[in-house]
């Protein structure tokens, strides 16, 4: 397995997590992890083709998974913005290198920020308008992967960090409040994971990856709920949440209905951008790679099960 990210992959350790779940189920894998700082996906398809790298090196021998996680602000920004559109190029660039090893793509959803993004307040004002931008945008990432007629995969994360949310509006707490379950899946910057984030994330993709449960599999002893992340992994995971899985058989990848979605609930449709400035783009191997999208009217996916937004189907 190869993972390909940034400070959201590393910081957690998710390749060590991942695997040591891979390995408590009985697979008998190995792990590397390809990341640095801000690091976005164009950056990883130049480190590929350059000559002598860790990663050009990687892509040299056979795997079964590549896992890709691109930095965390880029997947939701508007159509035709620019950084989106080298990202989304890079994404199949980076689809090919993984076929070219044999192995199968899998795109890693990241989360919303805790409390939304300062630096883009009006694209991503709270965690779950951010939420529905991201799922958007790895949605398109699997889409235009697999345009090609070999399928690419996601293993939603988001959606479960979305469903811990949601578990404490419906309990009637505020998802926010200090030290609570959601709160406590980020450190201190309402950004980056927690060990409890880092978990819940290896779970969904041990999940994706296998169609099985996490629950009764090994956790860090730091993660003290283990058992309610390993049922909210498995609960967005196996239901489906509208996302196609590799071990689903054909029958259970038959689009539901013909509900159009394009629209969020209230909106008139597309928006025009062409007046807005270009954003500022990201800060390379610095940080957290934040990057700053334009500002100005944008409709705001708000919505209380953001999974709803991943219903749209890859084309059979």
């Amino acid at each position: 397995m190869l993972f390909l990210g940034n400070s959201y992959t590393f910081m957690g350790g998710l390749d060590e997590v991942t695997l040591a779940l891979f390995l408590a189920g009985g697979g008998d894998v190995t792990a590397t992890r390809l990341a640095e700082p801000g690091m976005r996906f164009v950056q990883h398809v130049a480190e590929i083709e350059r000559e002598g790298s860790p990663w050009h090196t990687a892509f040299q021998s056979p795997q079964d998974w590549v896992f890709l996680q691109e930095q965390s602000q880029i997947p939701g920004f508007p159509e035709g913005q620019a950084d989106l559109e080298e990202s989304r190029a890079a994404a199949v660039a980076l689809d090919g290198y993984a076929a070219g090893i044999g192995a199968q793509t899998m795109f890693v959803m990241t989360w919303g920020r805790r409390d939304g993004d300062s630096q883009n307040p009006d694209l991503y004002p709270d965690f779950v308008t951010m939420q529905a931008a991201l799922a958007e945008g790895y949605t398109t990432y699997v889409a235009q992967a697999s345009a090609d007629g070999s399928p690419a995969w996601l293993a939603p994360a988001g959606l479960a960090w979305a469903r811990v949310y949601e578990d404490e509006l419906a309990a009637g707490a505020d998802p926010l409040a200090v030290g609570g379950p959601f709160h406590a899946l980020y450190i201190e910057d309402g950004s980056h994971p927690s060990e409890r984030g880092t978990y819940l994330t290896a779970c969904v993709i041990y999940a994706s990856v296998t169609g099985l449960s996490p629950a009764g599999l090994p956790a860090p002893e730091a993660v003290t709920d283990a058992a309610y992340l390993q049922s909210v992994a498995a609960e967005v995971v196996l239901s489906g949440e509208g996302v196609d899985y590799p071990w689903e058989t054909p029958d259970d990848t038959e689009a539901p209905d013909d509900t159009d979605d394009s629209a969020a609930p209230g909106d008139s449709g597309a928006t025009d951008d062409s007046a807005r400035p270009d954003p500022v783009a990201p800060a390379e191997h610095e940080g957290c790679g934040c990057a700053q999208a334009p500002t100005g009217a944008l409709q705001t996916l708000c919505v209380a099960l953001t999974g709803l937004l991943v219903t749209r189907r890859r084309a059979a």
